[in-house]
């Protein structure tokens, strides 16, 4: 099927197999050699465009959609420093496996006066992402058909490079661009299957453990769990995947609840779905030690956060747990009686303390206990959310304390370790979460790196949107290093401006937090539409990790 015009410009042919492809909303920031091909896309009422101030935001905010969606985030951007702009962008999403196609402007070649020419698959490929060129008018659309495959299949961000002076070139006649194929769903795992099941056959008290790479195999691993009477815990990642299970431990690692951290060191027996088994979630290991460990990969990609298991099996999460009942009920083996009523009395009783309100410590003058505070937005939130966490000393209480109900729900913006990051994945989350509230928790220092300059873009969007700021007036890590060593840590406070009043001069509804009355202000504003700024003032040297 060839397109309609039969004189089309690249940039238009690009635009119109964006929408090929399944793109319905993109995001960017433009410039000389992108503008035509978003130009194109909007004009032609192709799909929504995004528009950001920072290319960084921009990519961070197809990460975010691709996140929330399970789709690949698409997004745009100009030539040279733009690239150089999203370099820390590339490298979150290589490391978070997420899909992305990044559109990306290049210069005309020969053009070495050019102020904005460097050499892009240099820059690309220090950051691990894949990079595809727009060869000529007769591959164009063979060429981003191999850009979207090779985000889909090897879940990476895929920079696709088009010369600016290609894109005026009239386009040869060209096929209508068509979605990769999925990969074929993986059969059971076989080799070591027995094995596995002889360890949950002998364990006393198993349990099961369930990463992000297991997301679509819920029911299965919770018939598993209910076939040998197994708690179920969740990595951070994969929070939420169990609500509503009587016997659901929540997040395994440093976040776990008390009642959980007991369940999960009395195991002997911990078969992990879709898990990598990293640091955070076995506590350094500690959480694993002395247990016989099988761990249920989808596929055999190396993984360096992976520790050794007992017993590794490479197949399709939800097959291989039904096949394992299918063994188990073969050899008629009983459950294990590990959920038992006094797992159940001990969960139900910190469900209970966690709907509570605990009591706040005394902090300084003119600030909020943390704790009790992001409880009671919690609280003021819909339980259907999609949380976006910045990186800080804030965010282990922010996770634990403003939970979601769904692995999607969760934004991961921590792959890399910098600062800064939640902003842009809050923008692409927000588009991808359609009626559902977003809510974005940053800190002081990673708002002012990268938050003020899209403020203006969140009433634009219209998206029913909260952001928190943790402001504790400090670079918290920073703070903590100096405190630690009795050092003064002048060099580490931030002298913040007041957030909520730029806010409210940028069009949001915002609401400053110092004491009990205005928090409760807070939490009023909170259950309105949005966009909502709430800025937490916090006492640093009061903040729980």
């Amino acid at each position: 099927m060839q397109h309609d015009n039969p004189n089309p410009m690249i940039h238009q042919i690009l635009a119109r197999s964006l929408a090929d492809l399944g793109v319905t909303d993109l995001f960017g920031l433009v410039g000389d050699a992108n503008l035509f091909m978003v130009k194109s896309y909007v004009d032609g009422g192709l799909g929504r465009y995004v528009a950001l101030t920072h290319e960084a935001n921009a990519v961070l905010a197809a990460i975010g959609y691709a996140q929330v969606t399970g789709r690949t985030g698409v997004a745009s951007i100009t030539h040279g420093p733009a690239l150089t702009n999203v370099v820390t962008a590339l490298v979150e999403g290589v490391r978070a496996c997420v899909p992305m196609v990044v559109m990306c402007g290049d210069t005309a070649p020969g053009d070495l006066q050019h102020l904005q020419d460097i050499d892009q698959r240099e820059v690309v490929a220090s950051t691990g992402a894949g990079f595809v060129e727009l060869r000529g008018p007769h591959t164009l659309v063979v060429d981003l058909e191999r850009a979207f495959r090779l985000a889909a299949h090897q879940r990476r961000p895929i920079v696709f490079n088009m010369r600016v002076d290609l894109q005026w070139q009239a386009a040869a006649a060209q096929p209508r661009a068509a979605l990769p194929p999925e990969l074929p769903r993986a059969s059971a795992a076989s080799d070591g299957l027995a094995e596995a099941a002889g360890m949950l056959a002998s364990a006393r008290r198993p349990l099961i453990l369930a990463g992000r790479g297991a997301m679509d195999a819920r029911d299965a691993i919770v018939a598993l769990a209910q076939r040998i009477q197994a708690p179920l815990a969740t990595t951070l990642k994969a929070q939420g995947l169990f609500t509503g299970e009587a016997f659901n431990l929540g997040i395994c690692g440093g976040l776990s609840h008390p009642a959980a951290t007991e369940a999960i060191m009395k195991s002997d027996c911990v078969i992990a779905f879709g898990a990598s088994l990293s640091k955070h979630t076995t506590e350094n290991g500690a959480y694993l030690r002395g247990k016989r460990i099988v761990q249920i990969l989808p596929d055999i990609r190396e993984n360096p956060r992976m520790d050794r298991p007992d017993l590794q099996l490479i197949g399709d999460p939800a097959l291989t747990a039904q096949a394992m009942i299918d063994l188990l009920d073969m050899a008629e083996i009983p459950g294990s009686g590990a959920t038992d009523d006094d797992l159940r009395a001990a969960l139900q009783a910190e469900a209970q303390e966690f709907a509570t309100l605990p009591s706040p410590r005394p902090t300084a003058a003119g600030t909020v206990d943390m704790v009790p505070a992001l409880r009671a937005l919690h609280q003021a939130l819909p339980a259907d959310r999609v949380l976006v966490a910045d990186l800080g000393r804030f965010v282990t209480t922010a996770w634990r304390n403003l939970p979601v109900s769904d692995p999607r729900a969760l934004v991961y913006t921590s792959h890399f370790g910098g600062i800064g990051c939640g902003l842009g994945q809050f923008v692409g989350a927000a588009v991808a979460a359609g009626a559902r509230k977003t809510v974005l928790v940053a800190g002081d220092g990673g708002f002012l790196l990268s938050g003020l300059s899209e403020l203006a873009g969140l009433t634009r969007l219209g998206a029913d949107c909260a952001i928190i700021i943790c402001n504790d007036g400090s670079y918290g890590a920073e703070h903590v290093q100096l405190t630690g060593r009795g050092m003064d840590v002048a060099i580490s406070m931030i002298a913040p401006p007041d957030f909520a009043a730029v806010a409210t001069a940028m069009g949001l509804r915002a609401q400053k937090v110092t004491d009990s009355d205005s928090l409760a202000q807070a939490c009023a504003l909170l259950s309105g539409p949005g966009p909502v700024l709430i800025d937490l003032r916090l006492d640093p040297d009061k903040i729980e990790m």
